[in-house]
This record gives structure tokens, C-alpha cells and sequence, in this order.
């Protein structure tokens, strides 16, 4: 077991790469612009002259038969994804054409795209809108600005982890596979508690001035603070334990994190982002009445789905996920199992596991195989509706 300096440093370059405009691994095609007009959003509004940015990584073949969709968490952008691509990994640059969009919400740093209320210039007057809407978003520009009609696999992590599980209800004939890791399949009462904390945090600071303060002057200060909140169910206690000796360690944490977070995270685009996931529920896609086991059923795609119950942000049961595995056709659920809770999916026991069995899932799809390999809960579970204690 790595020590606690070790562990620290590499939660250390998570954050860096996390939080980066630099991509991590791999060699990302330059950044792309898709521009789909007007996008009209599931309340009926609409963003016009609406243009979503991404990268890729590979070639898309001649058959356009070889794309993977890869989509970022809540803090993250488009470079994000790219620390599962690599040769050799499962997303193997060689093989796959891998696309990495800025999701909608996401305030990306080319001039041209209209993402998110502050690259749109609309700041708080940019309408809500919810994950279904970003699905659709990216739904169009597969469609409409690279022509891929289906893909082998959608996958994501955190907030890319529930755009994945919308887009096996959304559209389910569009992908082989769906890869949803320390996702949720509807929000959990104590995310919103969590989320609503943190907005409130932002608001509170002077600079935030109802959401129309100055690019040049942002609330670091307030979203510094604020996402303490989130990281502080992050991690499981008895991650906190192994990260820090001391509690003066945690407090320089704290500082050195809260000053990284406002420097790098956009306050207004992240509430917007919020909004969206604290309205989630795959049962409440069109035509299933709320009813979350309904829309499970729905799914045809093979699930290989990657939570942690260690998880406290994103918790396996009350984030809807093991009943929805439950559900589902053809599922899997792969516990991470990782101290590191909610950020644990990328330790390196974490992105093992990951790589192990995405490759396996994806080989019997090359091979045309059905199914996924392996029992649908793990075989040490006593229940499939807890996770184990």
C-alpha cells in the first residue's frame, strides 16, 4: 500500500490534471467546433447560434464504425477524459476514435464556442437545462458535425458517469456499450443538500454580484470555499486518514485546494452544471413517468457500470444505481472498492480495474459476443439493492 506522502502526491497531480487545460496522456486532435444553430431544450427554450467544442483522439475509420463518446465530470472540461486513452489502454488511440466534447455548461476557452452562460456572454440569463439536454446536445454533434450514427460505447466519470446513463435511455439503439463510472442514475437528497451549500457559499461573496461580476474578477474566493464542501465527501474518512498525518496538513490542503479550485473553476457555469444534476432522474425521460425501473428496462445497450461504495458524493444505492442494474438487460456492476471514495476512481488500483474490464467488455463486442463477462453484482455481495458494509 503506498504511504500517505505518496498518496498525497498523486491526489496532487489529479487535482493539477483535473483542473488543467492541458491534456494529460495521449495526442488530442486540435480543438474542434460544431455549430448546430439554434438548440432547443427539453423547457422549451432555446440557446441560439448554439456551438459545442471538443477534442478527439485516433482516426474515425472509413465506416465511421470505431468512435467512443468520453465525457467529462462536474469540474472538468474536455481534456479530462483523456488519462484513459493511451496506447495499450482501453481507450487505445490505435483502434478507437475517441471524442471528448466540452459538455454544455462547460465554459471553454475557445473564443467560438457557446457553451455555457459565461462563453455565451447571456451569464445568468442563459436558460437551465438538465442532463437530457446535454445528452442532446451531444447527440447532435456526433450526428450532425462528424456523421457517426452509432458508436461502440458512451462513457463517462462523475457527471459524464449520469450523462452516460441518460444516454442508454435516451437513445438506446445508438451504442454497443454504455460505461458509466462513479455515476448516478437520479440525483440523491444529500447531493442537493450538498450542492445547494455550495451555491450559497458563491453567493455570499461580494464578488458575486447575482451572477454578473466581471470575467476579470470573478468569486474565486466563494467557489474556492464553496467546493470545499463537495470535496469533503469526495473522499471516504478513512481516505482522510490515509492522505494526512496531521490536521495542520489538512489545512494547508484546504487552502492550497480552495485557492486552485477559484482559480480555475468558473462560478456561474458550475451553478448551472449543479442545477442539472440535482434535477436527474432516468425516470423522468419522456414516456416513463417517472418510473426509474421502467426506464432501466428500456436500455439495450450492455452496461458495465463502475461505482465506488466507498462513495459518499455519488452513492451506489441512493443514487439509484443498483436498482437500476437490477433492471437493465445486460449489466454489470464492478465495485471500485477504493478509500479514496468519490475520487477514488482514479487511483491506480481504480484505473486497473477499469482498464481490465472495459478491454474485456469491448473485446467480446469486436468478437460479437453477447453479453458481459461476469456475474451482474459481485460475488461477495450478501445484497444487490446495499452496498456491503
Amino acid at each position: 500500500m503506498p504511504n500517505r506522502a505518496s498518496r498525497r502526491t498523486a491526489f496532487l497531480v489529479f487535482l493539477s490534471l483535473a483542473l488543467s487545460n492541458v491534456p494529460a496522456l495521449g495526442q488530442p486532435s486540435p480543438v474542434q467546433t460544431c455549430q448546430l444553430g439554434d438548440l432547443k431544450l427539453e423547457s422549451g427554450e432555446v440557446i441560439r447560434d448554439f456551438r459545442m467544442t471538443y477534442i478527439t483522439h485516433g482516426t474515425l475509420n472509413a465506416g465511421k464504425s470505431n468512435a467512443i463518446l468520453s465525457l467529462h465530470g462536474l469540474q472538468g472540461n474536455r481534456n479530462n477524459q483523456s488519462y484513459w486513452v493511451g496506447p495499450g489502454k482501453a481507450f487505445d488511440p490505435k483502434r478507437y476514435f475517441i471524442v471528448q466534447p466540452d459538455t454544455l455548461g462547460v465554459a471553454s476557452m475557445d473564443p467560438k464556442a457557446t457553451t455555457s452562460p459565461t462563453r455565451s456572454g447571456l451569464n445568468m440569463s442563459f436558460p437551465r437545462f438538465n442532463i437530457r439536454d446535454m445528452v442532446s446536445a451531444e447527440h447532435r454533434m456526433l450526428t450532425e458535425c462528424l456523421g457517426i450514427k452509432r458508436l461502440i460505447a458512451v462513457a463517462g466519470s462523475s457527471m459524464g458517469g449520469i450523462e452516460s446513463f441518460q444516454w442508454a435511455v435516451s437513445f438506446p439503439d445508438f451504442m454497443e456499450a454504455v460505461i458509466p463510472g462513479t455515476p448516478m442514475a437520479r440525483a440523491n437528497r444529500q447531493g442537493n443538500f450538498i450542492w445547494e451549500a455550495v451555491r450559497q457559499v458563491v453567493m455570499v461573496d461580494p464578488k458575486w454580484q447575482d451572477g454578473n461580476y466581471s470575467n476579470d474578477d470573478p468569486p474565486r474566493a466563494g467557489i474556492g470555499v464553496g467546493l470545499q464542501i463537495q470535496s469533503v465527501v469526495g473522499s471516504s474518512a478513512a481516505g482522510y486518514e490515509e492522505e494526512f498525518q496531521t490536521r495542520e496538513q489538512v489545512h494547508a490542503a484546504f487552502a492550497d485546494d480552495a485557492k486552485r479550485v477559484g482559480n480555475t473553476v468558473q462560478a456561474r457555469d458550475w451553478i448551472y452544471r449543479s442545477w442539472a444534476i440535482q434535477s436527474h432522474d432516468i425516470g423522468q425521460t419522456p414516456g416513463f413517468n417517472g418510473d426509474l425501473a421502467a426506464a432501466a428496462r428500456s436500455i439495450r445497450a450492455r452496461v458495465l457500470i463502475i461505482p465506488n461504495c466507498r462513495d459518499q458524493l455519488h452513492p451506489p444505492r441512493e443514487g439509484g444505481v443498483l436498482e437500476a442494474a437490477q433492471h437493465i438487460p445486460h449489466a454489470k456492476v464492478v465495485d471500485l472498492d477504493d478509500n479514496g471514495g468519490h475520487r477514488g476512481s482514479r487511483s491506480a488500483r481504480s484505473l486497473a480495474t477499469f482498464d481490465t474490464e472495459v478491454k474485456d467488455l469491448l473485446k467480446r463486442v469486436a468478437d460479437g459476443r453477447p453479453g458481459i463477462g461476469g456475474p451482474r453484482f459481485p460475488r461477495n455481495w450478501s445484497r444487490t439493492d446495499f452496498c456491503p458494509g
